[in-house]
């Protein structure tokens, strides 16, 4: 990491969000990004409305898992920047870098610049979901006083709770467990052999053979096909099993990652290719696909968030953004019908952090309306190398598809037929 950057981090220590921005917006004045406004397909359609859903930005580790990442290794974990699951320093600065990017993007295709009265922030009420928020409206509105809409630090909101209803009947209940057991087989026959071998990279770089767990007999190693779903009525499905330890320590590692640029002191003085980090990234992508991708169960748990999105999609003001977390984004994707999908150059495939889901409202030359939904990220490589944003160092785009739903020869879904894709999974 540059001098730059090391400055910039230690603004965020010190003086907080308004520093920080400062020496990033004077740094953004010296990019040069592309002068080409609406290339390609673009010329060809207006955007008319864009609406984010994200996942909050790179965090500390949980507190939750803190003895089982003391317990399943020798080794001492990079110390956090600040307290158990809030924004990292890295974190923020890469949001505020997100939101500048957007706000090229958006500059790019004409668009309303973002403020106050044409936009809505919304987010969770923890303080890693309601920093995330503030740090992506400084980089997308630098000179606007955005207002984020959040309900008082950790009391409870329940559109993001990822839970089943209260009044889920329990006859509906028993074929939800039903069904969940069909997804757990199927999902169990074609990922257990593969989860077998991350887990042995995951001992691999833990040295869990020489852990306190497994000096005091805690720890008999990893099995594949432990895991079991449980589901209760307004309460978060629950996982238990070697899936759920393995991703309590895969996030932990994976942020140490994340966090740490040398790469050998990432993984305790092992030596690990990117592939080796895949399985350890697999971990955490396996844990959501089972916990949170079977579309039945998906669309009770985020229909509150699917309303929410829903009703920002038909609103007045041109430009919404709410930030959640990873489930709620597995949630939504399982409740739309996405194909299945894998995000280039990132560790987690499927919904890294800081990850966006980004929905786009197009008017066509034949003054038709159309849609796309695409996930915005960045790389690993960009998470771990802060870059001043430009031209090389843009997020990534990756368009989503979905089942039963038309994209036209641009690649563009009909308006309406988006419109049903949040219709349909609302239950």
């Amino acid at each position: 990491m540059g001098v730059c950057q090391g400055r910039m981090l230690s603004l965020f220590r010190k003086k907080g969000i308004r520093a920080a921005v400062s020496v990033l917006s004077v740094l953004f004045l010296a990019v040069s990004f592309p002068s080409e406004a609406r290339e390609g397909i673009h010329q060809n359609y207006e955007l008319e409305k864009v609406v984010i859903f994200s996942r909050h930005n790179l965090r500390s580790p949980m507190s939750t898992d803190e003895d089982k990442r003391n317990s399943m290794t020798p080794h001492r974990w990079r110390k956090p920047e600040g307290a158990p699951g809030d924004l990292s320093n890295r974190g923020g600065i890469l949001e505020t870098m997100m939101g500048e990017s957007v706000k090229d993007y958006l500059d790019r295709e004409h668009f309303a610049p973002v403020q106050g009265r044409t936009s809505h922030f919304y987010s969770d009420s923890d303080e890693r979901t309601i920093v995330t928020a503030r740090f992506f409206a400084a980089g997308v509105a630098p000179l606007e006083e955005i207002s984020i809409s959040h309900r008082p630090q950790g009391e409870k909101d329940p559109v993001f709770a990822s839970a089943l209803p209260e009044n889920l009947s329990d006859s509906a209940l028993e074929e939800l467990k039903q069904e969940e057991n069909v997804w757990r087989s199927r999902f169990l026959a074609e990922r257990g052999e593969k989860l077998g071998s991350d887990f042995k990279e995951m001992e691999r770089v833990l040295d869990i053979s020489r852990s306190p767990a497994a000096r005091q007999g805690q720890f008999r190693g990893f099995d594949p096909y432990d895991c079991r779903v449980q589901l209760e009525k307004g309460k978060k499905p629950k996982l238990s099993g070697s899936l759920k330890t393995a991703h309590s320590l895969a996030d932990s590692l994976l942020i140490q990652y994340y966090e740490t640029e040398d790469d050998r002191k990432a993984a305790f003085g092992h030596a690990m290719t990117f592939k080796d980090w895949e399985k350890i990234g697999d971990l955490k992508d396996d844990f959501g696909l089972l916990l949170y991708g079977m579309p039945q169960s998906a669309r009770l748990m985020a229909g509150p968030l699917l309303s929410a999105i829903r009703n920002e999609m038909e609103g007045t003001v041109p430009f919404s953004y709410i930030c959640g977390h990873d489930s709620n984004i597995s949630l939504i994707l399982a409740s739309l019908g996405t194909l299945p999908y894998e995000l280039p150059g990132s560790l987690e495939k499927r919904v890294p952090f800081g990850v966006k889901i980004f929905i786009e409202k197009w008017k066509g030359e034949d003054r038709k309306e159309y849609g796309t939904i695409s996930l915005l990220y960045y790389r690993t490589d960009q998470i771990r190398h802060l870059q001043v944003p430009g031209k090389d160092s843009l997020p990534a785009v990756y368009p989503l598809r979905f089942q039963g739903t038309a994209v036209n020869e641009d690649g563009m879904m009909r308006w309406a037929d988006v419109v049903k894709l949040f219709d349909r999974a609302s239950v």
